[in-house]
């Protein structure tokens, strides 16, 4: 495994030097933001494809300092009820598959997204409670009508391209926990897989680790970051809570460094659990926190996640070393 940064919190510094202070902070990868919401400073994607040369100068750029380009980063609104942004955010997904094919980066970080609640609707709709047939109509319509026919084809043209597309499990979103995250992949291939964030099963209630078992080899890329959360604002407003995140203080939980909200033995466990499931990639931090300030934010988490990643592979056995033909070592005349 490899600790690596989203380029978003590199912004602050020149291409160059951002990647110069990437390396000297110890690490070995960059998230490289490339459509959607993310930052261009990074990855100018029409820019690069308009000079096929440029492509290459850009990964020994990366090469340079000694680091790898873990994914593309395209977190943005692909079902938004506003065609001109949808159609904008399509576009992108498209170039940006062209771009990854031509630069050789097989993995893109990204949302599935949220659809309106029926046909004509101008807002996004996050179904999350059914009792109400109403509402599980809703939902059928979600899946059936936009967000199936979307990832099928964009599934498609990913995969033409040799693009793993790791969908976020993210609040907020269709795809929000593992059993929406195996449904998608069941419906639309191969090409569909999981950008693991812990962060976002902890504050609604899901057990990190049984969802690394049931989505296994699913899980292709991991953000790292943490949640803090206040028990006086979790008792009044629950873990589903709507305030906004720039209203830190009153929010039930917030998002925190890792270390700052669940102990290192949940970590250790996490990581631990990402080797024994065969997950090999890039463990890709993230500094989302409202309260730290960023190069802060990005020192204090690597001072606590450098040594719990598990940078060598397992190599030859403890017992293989010692002369044993197998484990254990006892063996029955």
């Amino acid at each position: 495994m490899k600790l690596g940064v989203i380029s978003q919190n590199l912004e602050q510094f020149e291409f160059e030097d951002g990647l110069r202070y990437a390396r000297d902070m110890g690490f070995q990868a960059v998230e490289v933001g490339a459509c959607g919401l993310w930052g261009r400073g990074y990855c100018d994607v029409e820019k690069l494809l308009a000079d096929k040369g440029e492509i290459e100068r850009w990964k020994d750029t990366f090469a340079r300092y000694d680091l790898e380009i873990s994914a593309l980063g395209g977190h943005g609104a692909p079902l938004m009820p506003n065609k001109a942004v949808a159609e904008t955010y399509s576009r992108e997904f498209r170039r940006t598959c062209e771009f990854m094919e031509l630069a050789g980066i097989r993995r893109i970080t990204l949302l599935a997204g949220l659809p309106e609640g029926a046909e004509g609707d101008t807002a996004p709709n996050w179904v999350t409670f059914s009792e109400w047939p109403f509402l599980r109509d809703t939902l059928d319509w979600q899946w059936e009508k936009r967000l199936l026919p979307y990832w099928r084809e964009h599934g498609k043209i990913a995969a033409d391209h040799g693009v793993t597309i790791c969908f976020e499990m993210h609040g907020g979103d269709m795809i929000h926990n593992p059993v929406t995250m195996k449904r998608l992949h069941d419906e639309i291939g191969p090409a569909a897989a999981c950008n693991f964030d812990i962060s976002h099963l902890w504050y609604q209630g899901i057990d990190p680790i049984e969802a690394l078992f049931y989505l296994g080899p699913l899980v292709q890329h991991v953000h790292a970051k943490d949640i803090l959360i206040s028990r006086h604002n979790a008792r009044l407003r629950g873990m589903m809570d709507s305030t906004s995140t720039e209203e830190f203080s009153e929010r039930s939980w917030t998002y925190t460094l890792a270390g700052w909200g669940h102990d290192e033995a949940a970590w250790r466990e996490f990581v631990s659990t990402l080797r024994l499931l065969g997950y090999d990639h890039v463990i890709s931090l993230e500094m989302e926190s409202e309260y730290f300030e960023v190069e802060e934010g990005l020192e204090k988490s690597v001072a606590f996640l450098k040594p719990l990643v598990i940078e060598r592979p397992s190599g030859a056995k403890w017992w293989e070393i010692a002369g044993m033909e197998r484990a254990g070592g006892l063996t029955q005349e």
